[in-house]
C-alpha cells in the first residue's frame, strides 16, 4: 500500500487558500432571458361592424312602414346599384317585403349567394344572412301551410254549399208532396 504524506508547504498553503477563497466567489447572474419576440397576428374573422348590422337592421324595420308600392320601387332602384353583399341582403330583405309568387324563395337564393361567398364583407354579414335565410325558410313553410288550410277551406265550403243545394231541392220536394190534396183513402 502506498502511503501519502503532505509536508505542509507555503505552496500547499496558497493552494488551500485559493481553493477555499474559490469556493466563496458567487456565480455570475445569468444573461437576462431574451425578451420574447411577438407572435405573428393570427388572422381572425371579425365580425360585421356594428354601424354595417345597425344599418341593414334599421333598413329591415323602415321596410314594415313602406307601402308596397314604394317597396317595389325601392326594389327597382336597388337592382341597378353595384353588386355588393350589403346590397344583396338589401335586395333580400326588399323581396321578402314584397312576398309576392316566389318572392321569398329568391330572397332565399340571394341569402344563400351571400353566405357560400367568401369575401370579407360577405364573411361579415354572415350571422344576419343566416338568420334571415333561417326566418324565410320558416315563412315560407308557413305560407305553404297557410295555402294547404285554404285549399281545405274552400273545399269544405263547396262541400257544404252542395249538401246546402241538395238539402234544399229535398225541401223543395217535401213543399210539393204536402201540397197536393190528400189522395182519399178506400
Amino acid at each position: 500500500m502506498l502511503k501519502l504524506t503532505l509536508k505542509p508547504t507555503p505552496k500547499l498553503f496558497c493552494a488551500l487558500g485559493a481553493l477555499l477563497l474559490s469556493a466563496c466567489v458567487t456565480t455570475p447572474a445569468p444573461a437576462p432571458a431574451p425578451l420574447p419576440r411577438p407572435c405573428p397576428p393570427v388572422a381572425v374573422l371579425t365580425p360585421a361592424p356594428d354601424s354595417l348590422i345597425n344599418e341593414l337592421l334599421t333598413y329591415q324595420a323602415g321596410l314594415r312602414q313602406m307601402p308596397p308600392a314604394e317597396v317595389s320601387r325601392a326594389l327597382l332602384e336597388l337592382s341597378r346599384q353595384e353588386a355588393s353583399a350589403k346590397n344583396t341582403v338589401r335586395r333580400a330583405m326588399l323581396l321578402a317585403a314584397v312576398r309576392g309568387n316566389g318572392d321569398l324563395g329568391r330572397a332565399q337564393a340571394l341569402l344563400d349567394g351571400v353566405l357560400q361567398a367568401g369575401g370579407a364583407e360577405e364573411q361579415a354579414l354572415k350571422g344576419l344572412a343566416q338568420f334571415l335565410a333561417a326566418a324565410y325558410a320558416e315563412a315560407r313553410r308557413q305560407d305553404e301551410v297557410a295555402d294547404k288550410l285554404n285549399a281545405q277551406i274552400r273545399e269544405g265550403q263547396r262541400r257544404n254549399d252542395l249538401l246546402n243545394e241538395k238539402l234544399e231541392a229535398l225541401k223543395n220536394i217535401e213543399r210539393t208532396l204536402s201540397a197536393r190534396p190528400a189522395a182519399p183513402v178506400k
